[in-house]
């Protein structure tokens, strides 16, 4: 019973107030418990918001472009909400909560919300990301009979199973709590006099222990299919396309893993305060690292990405110059540069 009086789902019927047995903050100063991190928490803020200015454009791109008739693609662009989701959480309340110097009883409402919102959504990630990984061994390996599930109309149920998840993750699990003292997030409200063990949350022990696992055992099997591709079977080789999807997916999943596998020790054993930052900060590059892996190794969402911020006119305006460049070494040496320039004045217009 204490899981569903601890989850967000209660604290929606309760009038959006948590449960005064768990989280009773009478009598309690948030902020004289806890400890100001401006600098740290400035990182923190700054980094959010800078990734999702590159993210959010990157989400539209792609649900723009042919890639959404990929169904990878359509897994990751429900990542990439995930992602914002979770960011919104691990940068952004993080960087605020940790200059105010705040703990749970700081902004209780606000940190139970948020804590929701980032728990459901990284437990949602995690088994996205193996849906993922699966549905990279479907597209090397094109002999194994689960890949019917992306074909056609069965791959929007399939992106139901980890939509259905996050929904229960969010709204049916513990939240995730903040704390200055450590820079980051725990169960645990750590309020004098409560108990550590009511505060465990069984669904995100099982997920990450499940996503460590099955990450790792899913990506060691595409290695080696994609070894033994490239070393055997020239004929059946791999395309490049698919070479740089793989890649994509293996840098994505791989800091969910290693966040994953932090948080696991952090939850259950002690750990100094510079091993819980270093699991704070793979949390944060679990999910930022991804819109970085778009614009760095895919050129349609880079190329995209770019057309999206900059104004036509300043494309345009690029575009005519280096046009111009490459052209004039060319047009000089057959002696016809000097008719590029007119005689209009200042404006250095070229025809």
């Amino acid at each position: 019973m204490s899981n569903i009086e601890q989850s967000l789902n209660f604290f929606i019927r309760n009038g959006f107030n948590v449960h005064p047995h768990f989280y009773n903050c009478t009598g309690v100063d948030g902020f004289a418990i806890g400890q100001p991190r401006e600098f740290i928490g400035v990182y923190f803020l700054i980094m959010g918001i800078i990734l999702l200015m590159i993210y959010i454009p990157c989400l539209i791109v792609i649900s723009r472009s042919d890639l959404m008739k990929s169904s990878c693609y359509k897994i990751m662009v429900w990542l990439g909400f995930l992602d914002i989701g979770c960011i919104l959480t691990n940068s952004i309340a993080t960087g605020f909560l940790g200059i105010m110097g705040a703990t749970f009883c700081s902004y209780p409402k606000f940190i139970f919300l948020m804590g929701s919102l980032g728990c459901g959504c990284w437990m949602g990630s995690c088994a996205t990301c193996i849906l993922l990984g699966i549905n990279r061994c479907c597209d090397v390996n094109q002999h194994l009979r689960i890949r019917t599930i992306f074909i056609g109309r069965k791959m929007y149920f399939t992106v139901a199973i980890p939509i259905l998840y996050t929904i229960y993750s969010i709204f049916f699990t513990k939240p995730l709590l903040f704390n200055s003292n450590y820079m980051s997030w725990f169960f645990n409200p750590m309020i004098p006099g409560n108990e550590a063990p009511n505060y465990i949350n069984i669904s995100h022990t099982v997920n990450n222990c499940v996503v460590s696992l099955a990450t790792t055992a899913i990506y060691s099997y595409l290695c080696v299919i994609l070894f033994a591709k490239s070393k055997h079977f020239r004929s059946e080789s791999i395309s490049r396309t698919q070479t740089q999807i793989f890649f994509q997916s293996v840098l994505i999943c791989s800091f969910n893993a290693i966040a994953a596998y932090i948080y696991v020790y952090m939850q259950f054993f002690y750990s100094p305060p510079a091993v819980v930052l270093i699991g704070q900060l793979a949390w944060q590059c679990a999910h930022g690292s991804v819109c970085i892996v778009y614009i760095t190794m895919n050129k349609t969402v880079r190329i995209g990405f770019i057309d999206f911020i900059v104004p036509r006119s300043i494309r345009d305006r690029v575009g005519s110059n280096r046009t111009t460049a490459t052209l004039r070494p060319v047009l000089r040496v057959v002696g016809i540069d000097a008719k590029l320039t007119t005689k209009t004045g200042s404006s250095g217009a070229v025809f």
